[in-house]
């Protein structure tokens, strides 16, 4: 996107994104809140794409903005520059120290050839041809792209991506994903009580509370079996509950719930509301529902 500054080409690719998922005029407040920038800022970039000729709007309540085929013209070839820290290369499911400087999409028109171009900087004799890599999640476009390395050139810095998957992460509050009834243990309960409770309820896992409901550890089918298999049969939640809890607000984006059960390799999230009271769980399974795709690229 030549003669395009930094934020005219982030408002851009943000309508873009949003007209192509939603098949509707755009707000410019839902572009600033996908950008996170001020609703007047995005305004007055829009009305200098407009001149450009990259965007038409409709006036009125159900009005708005879309891009037009000149704008997707423009961005066969759009580059996507991260503006807070750095990203770090994966590859497979290892991160690397490889920093990604500069991401430009190639072919985004084909979906049988995407290639992505990455300006890097590391050691790259840690790559090679056919290697599985994976970036993201990306500022504001919240893309993961998982491929295989086709190219490498140690002087320029770059390395050619064959896309194998190109996931967007929407924007969600945890809340949105929780069922409502929480299901919860207490500490006296029997194991076999509690294998009782999480048959019915048809889930894998659930808090354990306290007589004033605080939280006091979390229970697995996986910490059933393991008391089980040691011959256990008579015990209570409170032996063999992991006390270490993981919890997330309610208020809290996916994005957040992700990167926490990749941090400290859990599948489920106890949910908090304001007042730090359990209102629920998140589970992996959850988070995949979400976000179609996403199984082979993310497995805490």
């Amino acid at each position: 996107m030549q003669n395009l500054s930094p934020t005219q080409r982030e408002i851009l690719l943000a309508l873009v994104d949003l007209y192509t998922k939603n098949k509707k005029m755009i707000k410019s407040k839902e572009v600033a809140d996908v950008i996170n920038k001020d609703e007047g800022t995005v305004r007055n970039i829009i009305l200098s794409l407009k001149v450009l000729g990259l965007i038409d709007s409709k006036p009125g309540p159900n009005g708005g903005y879309m891009p037009t085929l000149k704008a997707y013209e423009v961005i066969k070839n759009p580059v996507i520059t991260p503006i807070y820290d750095k990203l770090n290369l994966y590859k497979g499911m290892i991160e690397t120290d490889i920093k990604i400087n500069n991401i430009e999409i190639l072919d985004i028109t084909n979906p049988l050839a995407n290639k992505v171009l990455l300006e890097i900087d590391g050691d790259l004799r840690k790559l090679k041809v056919g290697d599985p890599v994976r970036l993201g999640p990306t500022p504001y476009s919240r893309l993961v792209i998982e491929g295989i390395l086709l190219h490498l050139d140690e002087k320029s810095r770059e390395i050619v991506i064959d896309v194998k998957r190109m996931i967007s992460i929407p924007k969600e509050k945890v809340k949105n994903l929780i069922s409502k009834k929480l299901v919860a243990l207490r500490p006296s309960y029997t194991l076999k009580e509690a294998s009782i409770n999480l048959y019915k309820e048809g889930i894998r896992g659930a808090p354990v509370l306290g007589e004033n409901e605080e939280i006091l550890g979390i229970l697995t089918t996986a910490d059933i079996i393991k008391a089980f298999f040691e011959g256990n049969f008579e015990a209570k939640v409170s032996d063999y509950m992991k006390k270490q809890v993981i919890t997330i607000s309610s208020e809290d984006d996916i994005l957040d719930a992700i990167k926490k059960m990749i941090i400290y390799n859990v599948g489920r999230l106890i949910v908090l509301d304001s007042d730090g009271r359990a209102i629920g769980i998140v589970t992996r399974t959850d988070i995949l529902k979400a976000i179609a795709g996403l199984e082979g690229l993310w497995v805490p």
